[in-house]
């Protein structure tokens, strides 16, 4: 019996990419995994590149399509050699690769660099498309008006050919569900910080800032080790966690009361939908995917919010919201619907060859 076989390629073994890496084989497909890790020293760096000529060649040569997650220097060379071989490829765009944040020096767009002209290659090279959330294809007016972020792949290159559609990240609900009693006044975010500008995109100033101000609750980074950040000594009622499984992620979802998303850029935040799932309630930034995630489940601010108005928040009992906030993912974000994208597009691929 012949297996389809998929070539994959990445910079981050996420839990996104392998979320769709086990999706793909509960399908019925082989997943070729082309894995590069976003090297910056010379020697890795080309290393990579060298990996990605001939595993892309003979790996694409079995596949019936290429999926590359994120548009950057891995995507070129198999997406080349999609192209040569006359197959279906996609993008998977998540954030980085659709903007351009002078503030946060963030996003393929940046600078007028060989990453961003790969970048628009890579775009013209592909198939088709998705992105995560409509913003990273159109644009985020609020980001704009916030932090002067330019987005939208559609800005960036107006006349390009490949179609642009979304597919939003899927959750499982059946797995992402509440598994201890939430402890009253906690707040959670999840973010890996490992420099500056991480720190500043997540918006983990505006956490602290909101932990000084509710001595009386309890605030939780969990995804880093430490902070060797230019930072004031952070308060007591805030705990630092390491990178936690997913297990250990569930049970810190239901534990905590509320999480905060107060990220500058993000296209579908996975951590926020999975802790509405196990019924946070949602605090949550204006920009790009964060408002349709959280709708009226939650509370949405600006960058010329008042503090005030997030403390009062957080001071309130916020009955039914938690419910409400996983009944919405639920709804919004079913397994189901990857699914069926995912078997549209290598249906297409069949077809073709």
């Amino acid at each position: 019996m012949k297996v389809n076989k998929v070539t994959l390629v990445c910079t981050v073994k996420n839990t996104f990419v392998l979320k769709d890496i086990a999706l793909l084989e509960s399908l019925g497909f082989s997943v070729l995994l082309i894995h590069s890790p976003p090297y910056k020293d010379p020697f890795r760096f080309f290393f990579n590149r060298f990996r990605e000529f001939f595993l892309g060649f003979f790996y694409v040569l079995q596949s019936q399509s290429t999926i590359s997650w994120f548009n950057d220097y891995h995507s070129f060379l198999p997406l080349f050699w999609t192209k040569f071989f006359g197959k279906k490829s996609t993008i998977i765009v998540g954030g980085y690769d659709a903007v351009s944040s002078p503030s946060l020096a963030y996003g393929v767009f940046l600078k007028k660099n060989s990453r961003q002209k790969i970048a628009r290659l890579n775009y013209s090279l592909s198939d088709q498309i998705w992105v995560v959330h409509k913003s990273l294809a159109e644009g985020c007016d609020q980001a704009k008006k916030d932090t002067k972020t330019q987005s939208g792949i559609s800005h960036f290159i107006p006349n390009l050919q490949t179609p642009i559609v979304e597919v939003p990240t899927a959750y499982d609900a059946t797995f992402w569900k509440p598994n201890e009693r939430k402890r009253k006044n906690t707040v959670l975010t999840v973010a890996n910080i490992s420099d500056q500008r991480t720190f500043n995109r997540k918006g983990i100033p505006l956490f602290i800032s909101l932990a000084k101000a509710l001595p009386s609750h309890e605030f939780t980074i969990a995804g880093i080790k430490s902070l060797r950040l230019n930072l004031d000594p952070l308060p007591d009622n805030i705990q630092l966690l390491e990178t936690q499984t997913r297990e250990q992620l569930k049970t810190l979802y239901s534990k905590n009361q509320f999480y905060f998303q107060g990220s500058e850029i993000e296209g579908l935040p996975n951590v926020l939908c999975e802790a509405m799932l196990c019924e946070c309630v949602p605090i949550g930034k204006a920009v790009f995917g964060i408002p349709d995630a959280i709708g009226n489940t939650g509370l949405l601010f600006k960058a010329n919010t008042d503090r005030g108005v997030l403390v009062d928040f957080l001071k309130k009992e916020p009955e039914h919201l938690g419910s409400k906030a996983r009944q919405r993912i639920q709804k919004a974000y079913p397994i189901q619907k990857r699914e069926k994208a995912f078997l549209d597009m290598l249906n297409r691929s069949e077809i073709h060859e």
